[in-house]
């Protein structure tokens, strides 16, 4: 048995089937989003970016990014305190509450930078932006930040006044210092000089008072300040945007391939494949194909050249190879429940088998609900039923029930009218007898069934067969319903039942690999009744025929054969001709830029052909006679070369039916 195939085989092969509901999933549910998001209001969200400075330390003493971040880690939390929104609540009148405004408000600090983002989300941009600067501004209002710009203002104010006195001190030092340059009393000079002492003096304590209160202020540049302040030009829009279609559309790819799995793991339906060999342990036969339904029911003659009609003639030939190249005389096809091709796959066998020659038997099991005899146009008066029912002699009874079926070597008995209780029928051993006499009367005989979930019909009808035929829908039959029908074939049967195996039905051929090209499908270059039409007309056309043409008559009355045409009567592919041609092993002459071949030059090709000369004595009766010269006359060359031809051409002629047919 086949290695079962791999999850994610399984997986692809079912998306592969389910395409057009992951489609209509995608499509569902980003329809789904875009409605929601067009029924709803834009969301805008405004940034504002605060940036920290290194004051909590006197100026030279450098604070490190990790003391840094413990402090906006501290203003992360102090940002959704009261005590920070409900003054920026009161002062935009806001019709919210601190809950509602933290439900808006996103605090984060950037990576590797000393700033703190506070990011404010509403359905208006310009009471997005204000929210954010105000959230921003409190909080440096609010703590140790508002209370060292104080000190800081405060300090700058008195470092301004003592400058200002070192100025006005500084005049007044030098308009004594240039007073004194022109005194020439001894008394003036000293007053001067105490005056210039005093002042120096007091100048120098100004300005060592500067110094101590400048190198005591804090650094201005480490303040908590506003890096980036919120702009409506910068908000960015959130549910505008189709990134709420996009999730929905994902949402429905995802909820559809899970709905796929699912379906895919609780579905027991049996799915063909090439490889496929064995099914509960019964033999897969094959595969049967999907037939229009203008070519129905009886479509091995209604398309006999299809892909369709060459599967039916492949199952009775794999029966044949099942019973050690013998055909079996009676083979029973069997389904689970109506509708799944059983009859029409048994019309269709019956009629590939009387092709073949053999005297087939088509017997409509079925005396439920049996229709076979609508297939082929006849009434069902008198059939199976009405014989098993009957107490006269089967052969009188076969005589009246058996109805031509209009096809060459196939017969058909009907199901006759309904019996109220058919399995009794069945049961009984005059249907055995039935049996034994048309053993005797026909090559091969294929019964139709009761579907197996119609009673126990088919058990009955496979217990007097040599061997069961079980036709599933391709599309529709479960695994349960295959046991079920193989219970139903081996229960209370008085032998072993025979079962060939399963067939697939209605599976697109075309798609498959094996069953594409049918490798005894011999496409001709021409078709065998042209060449035989234009056999019989060559001598009524000028010395050149048309291009389409592929036989003519030269001047001197002999017959010439296009490259197609002479493939056929040589019994070799045009290639393999071509190549004769080009290689000298026959002659060609052009004609109107086409190569023909004269009748004589393939009389001398057939004459040059090496033969195997049998010992003397050892000649049979009706081998052809020779002459002094061991070879064939000329004449009974011609009757040999036109006798061959005539042969080729009904051989292709039944291999290639015309292709109106189809």
């Amino acid at each position: 048995m086949n290695a079962s195939a791999s999850p994610l085989t399984i997986v692809l092969r079912l998306l592969l089937k389910w395409w057009w509901l992951v489609a209509i999933a995608v499509a569902i549910g980003g329809g789904v989003g875009y409605f929601v998001r067009s029924k709803q209001p834009n969301v805008y969200v405004a940034k504002t970016s605060v940036l920290f400075g290194q004051f909590f330390q006197p100026s030279g003493q450098r604070q490190s990014l990790d003391e840094i971040r413990q402090q906006i880690a501290t203003y992360t939390n102090l940002a959704r305190e009261a005590n920070v929104l409900q003054p920026v609540i009161d002062n935009l009148s806001l019709p919210i509450t601190v809950e509602d405004f933290n439900k808006r408000l996103t605090v984060y600090e950037e990576p590797n930078l000393p700033l703190l983002d506070i990011a404010v989300s509403d359905t208006n941009a310009d009471n997005a932006v204000n929210m954010a600067n105000a959230v921003a501004q409190e909080l440096i209002n609010s703590g140790l930040v508002s209370q060292t710009s104080q000190d800081i203002a405060f300090r700058a104010q008195q470092l301004t006044q003592i400058q200002k006195q070192i100025v006005q001190l500084q005049a007044e030092y030098d308009d004594l210092i240039a007073k004194g340059a022109g005194l020439t009393s001894a008394f003036e000079i000293a007053q001067n000089k105490a005056q210039i002492d005093s002042a120096q003096a007091t100048l120098q304590s100004l300005r060592k008072l500067y110094s101590d209160m400048s190198s005591g202020m804090p650094d201005t540049s480490n303040v908590l300040t506003i890096f980036t302040a919120a702009q409506v030009k910068n908000v960015a829009v959130i549910t505008g945007s189709f990134s709420s279609v996009i999730l929905a559309a994902i949402g429905g790819l995802i909820l559809s391939i899970l709905t796929i799995i699912l379906i895919g793991f609780f579905d027991d339906r049996l799915q063909w494949q090439d490889s496929l060999e064995q099914l509960d342990g019964v033999k897969v036969i094959g595969p049967l194909g999907v037939v229009p339904r203008n070519k129905l029911p009886l479509y091995v003659n209604t398309m006999p050249g299809s892909i369709e009609a060459e599967v039916v003639r492949q199952l009775r030939a794999k029966l044949v190879l099942a019973t050690d190249g013998a055909q079996p005389k009676v083979v029973t096809i069997a389904s689970y429940d109506s509708g799944d091709g059983k009859s029409v796959t048994s019309a269709n066998l019956a009629l590939a088998t009387a092709e073949s020659g053999l005297r087939t038997l088509l017997i409509d099991g079925d005396i439920r609900k049996g229709n076979l005899h609508e297939f082929f146009g006849l009434p069902n008066v008198m059939g199976l039923s009405d014989i098993l029912a009957g107490r006269d002699d089967l052969g009188v009874l076969l005589s009246r029930a058996l109805l031509d079926s209009k096809f060459d070597n196939l017969t058909l008995l009907t199901s006759g009218r309904a019996s109220s209780n058919p399995a009794v029928l069945l049961s009984k051993p005059r249907f055995g007898d039935l049996l034994r006499l048309l053993r005797g009367q026909f090559d091969a005989i294929i019964m139709d069934s009761v579907p197996s979930i119609g009673g126990p019909d088919s058990a009955f009808l496979a217990e007097q067969s040599d061997g069961v035929v079980i036709v599933v829908h391709g599309q529709r039959t479960t695994r349960r319903s295959l046991r079920r029908t193989l219970q139903t074939l081996r229960q209370g049967a008085n032998r072993s039942v025979n079962i060939y195996g399963i067939v697939f039905n209605r599976i697109a051929l075309q798609l498959t690999s094996t069953y594409n090209q049918p490798y005894y499908r011999r496409n001709l270059a021409i078709s065998p009744e042209k060449l035989d039409q234009e056999m019989i007309n060559a001598g009524k056309r000028p010395a050149l025929a048309g291009r389409n043409s592929n036989v003519m008559i030269d001047a001197s009355g002999t017959r010439l054969y296009s490259v197609a045409a002479t493939s056929i009567q040589l019994g070799v592919s045009k290639e393999t001709l071509q190549e004769w041609v080009r290689t000298g092993f026959i002659k060609a002459e052009k004609r109107n830029r086409r190569e023909w071949i004269s009748e004589n030059e393939i009389s001398q090709l057939l004459e040059r052909l090496p033969r195997h000369e049998l010992p003397v004595g050892s000649a049979q009766a009706n081998l052809p006679a020779k002459n002094a010269t061991g070879k064939l006359s000329s004449g009974k060359l011609r009757d040999l070369l036109g006798g061959q031809r005539d042969a080729l051409l009904a051989s292709a002629r039944d291999n290639n039916p015309p292709e109106d047919a189809e």
